[in-house]
């Protein structure tokens, strides 16, 4: 955890027990009110149970009974229940028949009664007036009882989308009874991506005396067939009658209108926890009756069993009280009456006081916390401008880059005493740093000056002839040491150098294809005993590099390569270009494995792993030079033990030009 964090979090904890204890005051005060409001709502729902006991006939009605939503807004029958609001709003509320085939919504106003019917089809068939029978065609089937108690038949079809043609049809439902198109009825028919959807409405006048009404869809088998396939209705399979259309009861809302403009909702149900009636509370989010047929088993299932409930509810951020009391018929419980009522307009007061409270302490708590807040900012950007400036003075490979010279050495504070310490103890270290950088030339210039001159004398003694053939086996003898001693001289100054030696190369576009081809015939010439083969392109691979650098590299792993492979082995440049846009050089050899904690220090200098001596010496220092060359052309130089077990990978990955 940050300095900043730690002294936000210790300060806060003393800052917020005021408006905690403050809150805690209010919170007591906040559920007497709330206990007051319930025992308020329980009589009132008591009281229109009792008026609404005379009118008990209303709640007669069937569990099948098809429901009709009041409607809200505007419906423009188009066939599109996305644009449509008061579609949209119960959206969900959708009944479905069949099987899932085709599912109903009902919506009323004062003059008509709106169908909303999705079907699931995908084969659907449109009416062909070639064909004379009326259910030759998917279509919609509505039956009705009029006030005379005379059964209709209505057929709803299309030659293709847009208005549906509507005929009243014998009860074959085959041949119409006058043919002539009922106008009453206007419906549009819309494909969609499942089926089909038709929206229609039909007078209200029709239902009102008898309230039964059956929607039945029936798919066609087969365009050229042609015959009623499936039939898939709102009726119960086992009873023939029409369902039952249930409306909000107009007589019951009646008795309770006066309560309309009240804050509480009163909300009437039947046995089936169908709402019968809806006053007042027209906020959806706190109103259990709003926007639906039935209310939940939750709400209903205590009081319909003849029981008294209270119950609290939240609802987001508020809190809904609701009262519910049984109506009787003969003894037993045929509905209920729910008043319920938000908590927002009942804790008005007492949250104006609350938020009085919270707002002068929050002022004060903001006035501290900024206050910690700047200062901590302030304290925190010190010290990361020191670890910047402080990383900054050293490269990747570790060396010196700039003065040091820290801005926080200024002031006289803890930090200030950090940043001089820091800035002396960089002062040292950037001067023992340039001390170990001129120890390699030192190195060459004080061995090389007696080297030569040993081997100067020891090449005077060899051509005076005067030697024995034993001195002069131990002037061959001196001679080698001194090679080997030119070669460690040598390598050790490549190495100390390098990285200043690379940053005066210049780069260019290579054909990286040509030169790889080009140097591995080249090598094959040069070590005839050994066997060196290319895999890949010989040209048309451009990447940014020094040919001189990458062949030096090439060099040192090929070098490698020779001396650890097996006797009459291969040695194979493969060269690829991923799907990264990289270039991918893999040298393999065939011969020993490398232990797994050797491969991790494999690019480290100094660091040699050859068990048997030769008569060249070996620092480690090759694969050193070859991955910073690697790091310089911005590529990556890994090595692995192939997959098979059998030798060794070394892959050079560089970015190819684009």
């Amino acid at each position: 955890m940050k300095l900043r964090t730690r002294l936000l979090i210790f300060s806060s904890a003393f800052l917020i027990i005021l408006p905690l204890s403050a809150y805690y005051f209010i919170d007591r005060i906040e559920e007497s009110l709330l206990q007051g409001q319930e025992e308020a709502q329980k009589m009132t729902a008591s009281a229109i149970a009792t008026v609404v006991k005379g009118y008990t006939d209303f709640f007669d009605s069937d569990e099948d009974a098809l429901y009709v939503y009041p409607k809200k807004l505007a419906l423009d029958i188009d066939g599109y229940v996305s644009k449509e609001e008061d579609w949209k709003r119960l959206e969900n509320k959708f009944v479905s028949y069949g099987g899932d085939n085709f599912s109903l919504l009902l919506i009323e106003d004062t003059k008509f009664v709106y169908a909303y019917v999705k079907v699931i089809d995908k084969n659907i068939v449109y009416r062909n007036p070639r064909y004379i029978p009326l259910d030759s065609s998917d279509h919609l089937r509505i039956e009705y009882l009029d006030s005379e108690k005379q059964l209709h038949r209505l057929v709803l079809l299309a030659e293709g989308q847009g208005g549906v043609s509507v005929y009243e049809v014998n009860k074959d439902w085959q041949s119409w009874k006058t043919g002539k198109h009922i106008s009453a009825v206007y419906g549009v028919w819309q494909e969609t991506s499942i089926g089909y959807d038709i929206e229609l409405r039909l007078p209200k006048s029709w239902l009102e005396s008898e309230h039964r009404l059956s929607f039945s869809l029936v798919n066609v088998f087969d365009e050229n067939q042609r015959y009623p396939d499936t039939i898939a209705s709102t009726q119960v399979l086992d009873n023939e009658l029409l369902n039952p259309v249930l409306f909000r009861s107009r007589e019951i809302s009646s008795v309770i209108e006066n309560l309309d403009n009240s804050a509480s909702q009163i909300c009437v149900i039947d046995k089936f926890r169908r709402v019968r009636a809806v006053i007042g509370g027209q906020q959806e989010a706190a109103s259990p009756c709003q926007a639906t047929d039935k209310i939940s088993k939750f709400l209903g299932a205590k009081v319909l069993s003849g029981k008294n409930q209270l119950m609290r509810k939240n609802t987001g951020n508020d809190t809904l009280i609701i009262a519910s009391y049984p109506v009787y018929k003969e003894g037993d419980a045929v509905g209920a009456v729910l008043v319920s009522n938000s908590s927002t307009q009942i804790l008005a007061k007492q949250r104006e006081t609350l938020f009085g409270v919270l707002l002068t302490s929050l002022l004060l708590f903001l006035l501290i916390v900024v206050s910690l807040l700047v200062f901590s900012s302030r304290l925190t950007f010190r010290i990361e401008r020191l670890k910047k400036q402080t990383a900054s003075l050293i490269d990747d490979s570790g060396r010196f880059i700039n003065h040091v010279d820290l801005i926080d050495c200024k002031h006289n504070d803890e930090i200030g005493d950090l940043s001089r310490s820091f800035s002396s103890l960089l002062k040292k270290l950037n001067s023992y740093t340039g001390f170990l950088e001129t120890v390699p030339r030192m190195l060459r210039h004080e061995i090389l000056n007696p080297v030569n001159t040993i081997s100067m004398s020891l090449q005077s003694l060899h051509k005076d002839g005067a030697a024995t053939s034993t001195i002069k086996q131990d002037v061959i003898i001196a001679n080698s040491a001194i090679k080997q001693l030119q070669v460690i001289v040598s390598s050790l100054t490549e190495a100390a150098n390098i990285e200043e030696a690379l940053r005066q190369d210049i780069t260019e576009n290579i054909d990286i294809a040509a030169l790889l081809s080009e140097y591995v015939s080249n090598s094959q010439l040069k070590h005839k005993d050994k066997k060196l083969r290319y895999y890949g392109v010989n040209s048309g691979i451009d990447s940014r590099l020094n040919d001189v650098r990458i062949v030096q590299l090439l060099d040192k792993i090929k070098d490698n390569a020779l001396d650890f492979s097996a006797l009459d082995s291969e040695i194979s440049f493969h060269l690829d270009v991923d799907h990264h846009q990289q270039v991918i050089i893999s040298i393999k050899n065939e011969g020993i494995n490398i232990p797994q904690a050797q491969l991790e220090l494999m690019f480290q200098g100094m660091m040699s792993h050859r068990v048997e001596k030769t008569d060249s010496p070996h620092l480690g220092i090759g694969l050193y030079v070859a991955f910073q060359i690697a790091q310089f052309h911005q590529g990556q130089l890994k090595i692995a033990n192939r997959g098979d077990k059998q030798g060794v990978v070394v892959s050079l990955i560089l970015p190819l030009n684009a």
